[in-house]
């Protein structure tokens, strides 16, 4: 062998023995490191994170005592729809206060997908003068409770309604010509 097929098979040798070392040896180690530098990247996203919501908390935590009154308002205008006894007092003396005679319907809770929250639906039918059914039509609406009228027909009572048990029945005066029926459903929101 001459010298220079002595080189040559050196020179051989040793790319082959540097091109091994690359890649069996510092191609894995850096490749652990990328690795590495990932997981800790994506450690410190969830710290970042984590901090973030803590920090949120102790924000809520000191928060809380300004807005406590608020939820509380926000709390009172959904009904409980196991037991609406608290709404459904609030329509009868609603319709006592304003004159009002009341034959109320109620339907089973529901969650209607357009809807944001469930809700109760109510048919109601009711008997008065058109001023007093006005009066309690508005205090309907300004209640602290969250309702949505649906559907309201209003007619003017004919004489033969007016002598039949309903709405005379049960109402502290005589209607009389020239008062009204009214037929509404109404929606009223739940927790």
């Amino acid at each position: 062998m001459t010298l220079k097929t002595k080189i040559n098979l050196s020179i051989a040798t040793f790319i082959i023995l540097t091109i091994f070392i690359i890649v069996f040896l510092i191609s894995p180690f850096f490749s652990e490191i990328k690795k590495s530098s990932g997981e800790i990247i994506s450690q410190k996203e969830k710290l970042a994170e984590f901090q973030a919501i803590t920090e949120n908390l102790q924000k809520f935590k000191s928060d809380y005592p300004e807005i406590k009154e608020n939820l509380e308002k926000i709390n009172i205008l959904f009904i409980d729809p196991e037991a609406p006894v608290d709404f459904i007092s609030f329509l009868e003396k609603t319709s006592n206060d304003c004159k009002v005679k009341l034959d109320i319907s109620l339907g089973l809770p529901q969650k209607i997908e357009k809807d944001p929250w469930p809700s109760i639906p109510l048919e109601i039918r009711s008997a008065s003068s058109f001023p007093n059914f006005l009066r309690f039509l508005e205090k309907l609406e300004q209640s602290s409770y969250l309702i949505e009228i649906q559907n309201l027909s209003i007619a003017r009572l004919s004489e033969m309604e007016l002598t039949q048990p309903f709405p005379q029945k049960e109402l502290g005066e005589r209607l009389v010509s020239g008062d009204v029926k009214a037929t509404f459903s109404i929606k009223v929101f739940t927790k």
